[in-house]
């Protein structure tokens, strides 16, 4: 079969086949049409529009830490004036948000950065790794508040409700307006400063509650106590960020995908033996991605059984495929396996 007729065949059927083998005597060879389908769909007007997504994300990134460290500023002030440990806890909460948004920005300008020979994925693995440092930030910070509630314990300070309540109010009010702008972040990178405004935002409402219990009640204890809960908070938070990461960092396979189910699904393929040596992950770009050898009964139908497999891929949310075919049933031929 020659190569224009194959592209036909590609493009007759471009919104489920992605990729084309074509067998040779002596080699196999893997196209990737995937450039070509974009190159027919209007690639300018897809990217203006992604590219306009990501820039008004990034100003978001970027409003969000500026508003964030200055009322930081303040929060730390209202703290060591009231000597609330549940503003100081929130205030260095703020200043653990600046810090997290601040690698958050930075990471997605690194991460736009485009692919050459030498990164071939190109630099999104960096919002990955910010959002992990971010996760251990938190669990240092929430380590820092128990050790400060615990000396508060043995010794409770007085503390200005006032002064406690109405900065509370406002980090409240500040919190809730960053979780807005950073709401619709999908990337990681984005929901681990999200889950750091987050944890500020109960903080926030911890400390609120504490004002009012000291305004009303005179109980002092209420401000340590409420920032083991902040703590518990943060520590949760980090824990899962670190989770995470690690998981997406060493490839791990995503979990919404059932790797049973795709196995079962492949193997009711008409033309299909058997499916072996699958690995999906998660792409930069958050795509996901399979490689895997296909065992064949008849591989000269190799090009329509590539067709139903990109189709069965594709239900399954994954979008870069990368199949080897093999003929013949692997559990007969153990050595066309390898």
């Amino acid at each position: 079969m020659h190569i224009a007729s194959l592209e036909r065949t590609v493009e007759k059927n471009a919104a489920a086949c992605k990729y084309l083998v074509i067998l040779d005597t002596d080699a196999k060879f893997l196209i990737d049409m995937n450039d070509q389908q974009h190159a027919h769909h209007s690639p300018g007007k897809h990217a203006h529009q992604h590219g306009h997504h990501h820039h008004a994300h990034h100003n978001h990134l970027n409003a969000a830490l500026v508003l964030t460290a200055l009322f930081a500023m303040v929060e730390l002030a209202g703290g060591l004036i009231s000597g609330s440990l549940a503003l100081l806890a929130d205030a260095g909460h703020m200043v653990s948000d600046v810090a997290a948004l601040a690698i958050a920005s930075v990471a997605a300008y690194i991460a736009k950065k485009p692919a050459h020979k030498g990164m071939t994925y190109g630099y999104g693995r960096v919002k990955i790794i910010a959002a992990q440092i971010n996760g251990l930030a938190l669990c240092f910070l929430a380590g820092w508040i128990v050790w400060e509630a615990v000396g508060r314990i043995l010794a409770p300070p007085e503390v200005a409700g006032d002064i406690m309540f109405a900065v509370a109010l406002i980090g409240l009010i500040v919190n809730l307006i960053v979780l807005r702008w950073l709401h619709d972040g999908e990337d990681l990178n984005t929901k681990a400063a999200y889950w750091h405004v987050l944890g500020d935002t109960l903080g926030s409402v911890a400390a609120l509650a504490g004002g009012v219990i000291i305004l009303t009640t005179g109980w002092m204890l209420i401000d340590p106590l409420l920032s083991f809960l902040v703590s518990a908070l943060l520590a949760w938070g980090g824990w899962r960020l670190i989770r995470l990461t690690t998981f997406e960092l060493m490839d791990a396979v995503p979990n919404e995908i059932n790797m049973d189910e795709i196995r079962q699904q492949v193997r009711q393929i008409t033309g299909i033996f058997d499916i072996h040596h699958v690995h999906i992950w998660k792409l930069p770009s958050e795509e996901l991605a399979i490689s895997a050898h296909i065992n064949c009964s008849d591989i000269s139908e190799w090009n329509n059984i590539l067709i139903e497999l990109n189709m069965c891929m594709a239900e399954f949310g994954i979008t870069h495929a990368t199949f080897q075919p093999e003929e013949g049933d692997c559990h007969s031929s153990e050595s066309a396996c390898h």
